[in-house]
């Protein structure tokens, strides 16, 4: 794949990353740079954005460009592998009671078109994410996908009712009931600030992804998109960070280069020509041979990831015993062992051993595990495969009439996924069902995800945490009311623990419900089939330093620098 040539200058750097309000100072000092791409970080990925709609991101190639060039008013501190939440646009809020939230916005601060960052400009963001989600019930255009992370459980009630200005700068944001996870929500991109005067033909309709541009208050600024080549940004000069001197700090590269790769094995040889600085596509089993090279740094954090992954069913077509029969076919140990060469841990529920004490470490025990007697004798209970010997189940799946037949959709370049296929239509065959392969583009992929989930019976996916808490990991995938709900999954059961979580203030009550929830969805509902969370890994050059490393997989390349190669 061709790419652009990037200018390759000598530089000497003084790398000051610093902050203000929650964001530590760090100074560290200068050194000389080898002649290289001393201005510029190249990154693969497997895909440009999916969308430059703030308000409609979800997914991670969206979310890795606009969380680079558009800020929240809170984030988190991703140097701290207990992710404290922080103050970042904002710079100090309170509660005046459990709906009336008073924020106190930073001052000096410009968007990217100059246009100063105030309570007007604040305001004037959520009340378009509040038309966007329709939350208005004025939105005649495209409502955004991600609607469910801004209505309470029934998917009727906006959690936020208003927003009003307090001088130029402060806001008063008022809520329609009592929201637990609401400053947590607030981190998220659907929440970011850009521009009223840049968008402000942009008020009530989508960003368009191939003809717009997105004018935020961050490090660097969006300047083009070129589908299948690449992602570009540059550095904004007059960003508001200043250090202890009052001196201005700006990011380390000049240029961000996202370079789209389709397929991993073209990304590892990149990488390891030391092309591209990142790489986001690194296989498990390149990992060791990364770690020979002196040139490429291989970063294991001791933690699960947040990320969740799993295999979701179509809950709407298969019921609660096709489910259980499926779920008990899979070989999760292979997939961990073999498929993840052992860099993950088995999962149970969406909620991972990161959460903490939300994590019911008890369920593993009574998830799922491959036992293909037990799956058999959930699928004669429905009449399926009496008497049948091993040749047989594998016989029925391979004539012209297997007991069920299971599209398994999927993005095609995934090797992880095309893998999963394979697997898949061998473990299903030993109970009678046959998988259809269902490979496809990763764009048509989403529209499956988010569009036409009727298409879906089987899909590999993962889902990462919008904010920190439990509720956006469960919600989002298990609300019937969700846009990001691709299994169909209603239960009455689930909801109503949900309900009962989002009321509830006192926090080991409410992890207690979660833990509950966590057991429920393993040993009865068989929602999905959860496969694992990855052991967090981060591979990029040797010479690339400043890497906010975290369990979330949330990328900040602000205070990432080039320096010179380990000795």
């Amino acid at each position: 794949m061709e790419k652009k040539n990037i200018a390759i200058t000598v530089l000497i750097v003084a790398l000051v990353a610093s902050g203000v309000g929650n964001i530590v100072l760090v100074i560290i000092g200068s050194a000389e740079l080898p002649p290289s791409r001393s201005d510029a970080y190249i990154r693969s990925t497997s895909s440009g954005p999916h969308t430059l709609e703030i308000t409609d991101s979800w997914d991670s190639a969206s979310n890795d460009v606009l969380e680079q060039v558009v800020e929240t008013l809170f984030a988190w501190d991703l140097t701290d592998t207990d992710l404290p939440r922080i103050n970042l646009l904002a710079e100090s809020y309170f509660w005046e009671n459990l709906t009336t939230l008073h924020i106190k916005l930073r001052e000096g601060v410009l968007f990217h078109d100059d246009t100063s960052f105030n309570a007007v400009a604040a305001k004037w963001n959520l009340d378009r994410l509040q038309y966007m989600i329709n939350a208005t019930g004025l939105n005649t255009n495209e409502v955004a996908h991600t609607q469910c992370l801004w209505m309470f459980p029934n998917g009727i009630t906006p959690i936020m009712n208003n927003t009003a200005t307090v001088g130029d700068y402060n806001i008063t944001i008022t809520l329609n009931g009592a929201y637990a996870p609401f400053m947590s929500a607030l981190t998220y991109i659907n929440a970011g600030m850009i521009s009223p005067t840049a968008h402000a033909t942009d008020e009530t309709t989508f960003i368009p992804l191939t003809t717009g541009d997105v004018i935020g208050t961050g490090p660097f600024t969006y300047d083009s998109f070129t589908p299948n080549v690449e992602v570009r940004l540059s550095r904004w000069n007059d960003y508001w960070m200043r250090d202890l001197t009052g001196a201005s700090v700006i990011a380390h590269f000049h240029t961000v280069v996202y370079a789209i790769y389709s397929d991993a094995v073209t990304a590892h040889n990149a990488f390891i020509g030391y092309t591209i600085d990142a790489n986001a596509m690194a296989s498990d089993q390149n990992l060791e041979f990364y770690d020979t090279d002196p040139k490429l740094h291989v970063e294991r954090l001791p933690t699960a990831s947040l990320v969740y992954q799993y295999l979701g069913f179509n809950n709407k077509k298969y019921n609660v015993t096709w489910r259980e029969a499926m779920s008990y076919a899979i070989n999760y140990t292979y997939v961990i062992d073999e498929m993840r060469l052992g860099n993950a841990y088995r999962a149970v529920s969406p909620i991972s051993p990161g959460f903490g004490a939300a994590y019911n470490a008890s369920v593993l025990a009574l998830a799922p595990v491959y036992d293909i007697d037990h799956a058999r004798s959930v699928m004669q209970s429905m009449g399926f495969g009496v008497g049948f010997s091993d040749a047989d189940w594998i016989a029925q799946a391979e004539g012209t009439s297997p007991f069920l037949s299971v599209p398994n959709t999927y993005n095609t370049g995934n090797s992880f996924r095309e893998n999963m296929f394979v697997a898949l239509s061998s473990w299903f065959k030993l109970i009678g069902i046959y998988v259809e392969d269902d490979g496809v583009t990763w764009d048509e992929f989403l529209n499956y995800l988010f569009d036409d989930f009727d298409h879906l019976g089987v899909f590999a996916i993962g889902w990462a945490p919008d904010y920190l808490d439990p509720f956006n990991m469960i919600d989002p995938l298990f609300n019937p009311v969700s846009g990001s709900n691709s299994g169909q999954v209603n239960d009455t059961y689930l909801m109503d623990q949900l309900e009962l979580a989002l009321a509830e203030t006192d926090d080991e009550t409410r992890n207690d419900i979660y833990k509950n929830i966590q057991s429920y969805m393993a040993t009865e509902g068989f929602f999905h089939m959860p496969l694992y969370h990855s052991k967090v890994t981060s591979c990029h050059g040797a010479n690339i330093y400043g890497v906010p490393y975290n369990a979330m997989g949330t990328l900040r390349i602000f205070p990432m620098y080039r320096g010179l190669y380990p000795a």
